[in-house]
């Protein structure tokens, strides 16, 4: 008899709020173009939404606030769903770490979401840019390289500015992305308000054990971006694994669950405890990401998924590696 590890739909944050455990991931690579509410990203969101979805992953740096809030109103509007019922995540970029810029970038993002208020508003990284131009949509300096436009503000400084934004009832919970087990410390030293999640890249491909007991102890709930390790431009390691997909051991586990592969990493990850935010813009591809609920991997198969970690980063910030913040010195991210 097979054992059942039980998945729950909602995990609740320190904050007392209840977060979706999987969500849809909206980034957008081409340069910005507000669209109205009738480009792709609005398109997905309407879909997922109508198939159950109710957690959406959003930033300033994906380019996609603004069709994310047209999806959002129009299905409001059409009444399958309110507010209340949505989980909206946005993300403070690293162009507005300064403690006069946070308000600001934040008021940005709300305005392009045409929202009163965003459940879970993250810090986007540890390493921040100065102001290089007055265009707040250029993420990056038209350069090589970055490093003359490194700003070394503190992130706990930062941290504190986007508390202010919890005393003031714009964001029920605030949390950090792409942070190591130290950078995580110093925020715990001195936060108000809880950290409620830490979002990073994890996959069969990158376990992140450490940091996931690392916050498992100290009731921090973990997002993965990138959970199916699809996309990313590694310039370290290689070579490339093969697709997710593609390795043997999840196809195997996929036939015997008659699941396809990407459904079994994204129950793998569940099972682990992690709220999961796939990316896609495909109908089939958002249908079937979210039917994940309906079987379960035995001790044996999370322990074979487990045993394919390699540390393999797709996202490796590898033109930061020399800022004062640079996170991925420590082995634990």
């Amino acid at each position: 008899m097979q054992e059942k590890h039980s998945v729950d739909k909602f995990l609740t944050l320190s904050t007392g709020i209840r977060i979706p455990t999987i969500g849809i991931g909206t980034f957008v690579e081409n340069q910005y173009v507000s669209k109205g509410g009738h480009g792709e990203v609005a398109a997905a969101v309407r879909t997922g939404i109508d198939l159950g979805y109710r957690h959406i992953d959003t930033a300033w740096m994906y380019n996609s606030e603004a069709e994310v809030g047209c999806a959002v109103k129009d299905k409001i509007k059409d009444g399958t769903v309110t507010r209340q019922d949505l989980f909206i995540v946005t993300k403070l970029w690293r162009n507005f770490f300064s403690r006069d810029e946070v308000r600001n970038a934040f008021d940005r993002s709300l305005k392009e979401l045409d929202l009163d208020y965003i459940d879970l508003y993250l810090m986007h990284c540890t390493t921040g840019l100065r102001k290089f131009s007055n265009n707040p949509r250029q993420h990056y300096p038209d350069a090589e390289d970055y490093s003359p436009y490194f700003d070394e503000t503190d992130y706990v400084d930062t941290w504190k500015e986007m508390e202010k934004l919890v005393d003031a009832g714009l964001v029920k919970s605030i949390g950090v992305s792409n942070f190591n087990i130290e950078q995580l410390e110093r925020i715990l030293a001195i936060a108000r308000h809880p950290l409620a999640v830490v979002q990073i890249e994890l996959h069969p491909y990158l376990s992140q054990s450490d940091l996931l007991q690392f916050c498992k102890q100290r009731n921090i709930v973990v997002t993965a971006y990138s959970p199916l390790a699809w996309g990313g431009q590694p310039h370290v390691k290689t070579p490339k694994p093969v697709a997710l997909n593609e390795n043997p051991i999840i196809t195997r586990i996929a036939l015997k669950h008659k699941k396809t592969p990407f459904q079994v990493v994204l129950r793998y990850e569940l099972q682990l405890g992690v709220v999961v935010i796939p990316k896609s813009t495909n109908d089939k591809h958002i249908r079937e990401n979210f039917q994940v609920f309906d079987f379960n991997l035995s001790k044996e198969e999370m322990e074979e998924v487990a045993s394919l970690n390699i540390n393999y980063r797709l996202l490796d910030q590898h033109k930061f590696k020399d800022h004062i913040h640079f996170p991925y010195n420590d082995k634990a991210v």
